[in-house]
């Protein structure tokens, strides 16, 4: 069986992490130290897409280590922090996600409150407009992405984000969750490893499939909203992401033959939920696809994790081996992922943060 083309957006991914952690750490601690000075108690993280995704799992992991003494992290899409502005005061920060740092409500948010209250950027693209106006700024690392649809730029500005929240909780705790991000770069580059024999295979057997359900749990349910992302923009296949106790719940109804189930499931709490539902789908004659240590039905077809790789990382390693398939079920399908017409789309509403095009 022949390996897969990796697009390269993709193969940098775990390099991404790694350069991130190296380069982004000293900022992040130097910005979190001045917070805390500050005693700055609440942190609204916000960005739209694959930011506010990112939004969403650097939060729920500060949420994991968190206690009640330490600041309270709000994730929140940067248009709804616009259009609904919380009330801020002397001990609120935020942090605005924006891979090309031009995507205009971050930009929006951070000129209205630059000067009022602190206002951290995280951005892939060094001189963009957001890197001008923040307070401070976090640059992520591993190059630049000449792609639309990215990859390791949700990797890196995840990770980037995810050190400036773990530095403000700062000794043991952010440690052993920083070492965790390394040893997550390492499953993830196993990860794609492992896919690629497989996936130009499963493309073919899913070219005509319309309809695909992504569930995980805890920080993998957070990976499928990003998993399902780019199924939507790479093979233009509708793509739903859901929670596995939402997921077995009313989505439930209409899952059945037709349907695929992509089901992410790293060790972790909430994967003996995710195989209970995988099994229920699978009775109802859905197309199955693991993405986890091993299958949980004899009917899946197994994009394989490392053993150790766990819930909380998912977003950062079970999302490349989806976005692979996505690629390859793309170009099966006759389109041309690096090039989408959608991309009109975003410029038709004066949406230019697009890169790569």
């Amino acid at each position: 069986m022949s390996a897969a083309i990796i697009p390269t957006e993709i193969a940098e991914g775990p390099d991404a992490i790694r350069q991130t952690l190296a380069e982004a750490r000293p900022t992040a601690r130097d910005i979190a130290a001045r917070l805390r000075a500050e005693r700055v108690r609440r942190i609204h993280v916000i960005g739209n897409g694959t930011s506010y995704h990112s939004s969403l799992a650097a939060a729920s992991l500060y949420g994991r280590l968190a206690t009640p003494t330490d600041p309270v992290v709000v994730p929140m899409t940067a248009g709804a922090f616009r259009t609904y502005p919380p009330a801020l005061a002397g001990g609120d920060a935020i942090v605005g996600i924006s891979a090309s740092g031009e995507f205009r409500d971050v930009v929006a948010v951070a000129e209205a409150w630059r000067g009022q209250v602190p206002v951290i950027g995280v951005v892939h693209v060094p001189g963009s407009t957001l890197t001008r106006v923040a307070t401070d700024v976090v640059i992520s690392g591993g190059g630049p992405s000449d792609v639309p649809v990215m990859t390791k730029t949700f990797s890196a500005t995840l990770v980037a984000t995810e050190l400036l929240l773990l530095e403000l909780l700062g000794g043991e705790r952010a440690e052993a969750a920083i070492a965790a991000i390394e040893r997550a770069a390492d499953h993830a580059e196993a990860a794609i490893t492992a896919a690629a024999p497989l996936i130009d295979e499963l493309a073919t057997q899913l070219v005509g499939a319309e309809h695909l359900f992504v569930v995980g749990s805890g920080l993998a349910s957070i990976a499928a909203l990003e998993a399902a992302l780019k199924l939507k923009e790479m093979a233009i296949v509708h793509a739903e992401a859901a929670e596995t106790w939402e997921m077995a719940s009313g989505a439930a109804t209409i899952v059945g033959p037709g349907t695929v189930v992509v089901a992410l499931a790293p060790e972790g709490p909430g994967r003996a939920a995710t195989a209970e539902f995988v099994a229920h789908a699978a009775g109802w004659g859905s197309r199955i696809i693991e993405v986890g240590p091993t299958s949980s039905v004899p009917e899946s077809t197994l994009l394989p994790l490392p053993p150790d790789a766990v819930e909380d990382h998912a977003p950062l390693t079970a999302v490349p081996p989806v976005a692979m398939l996505a690629f390859a079920l793309a170009r099966r399908r006759g389109l041309d992922p690096d090039h989408p017409g959608w991309v009109e789309r975003y410029h038709s509403q004066g949406l230019h943060h697009i890169v790569g095009v």
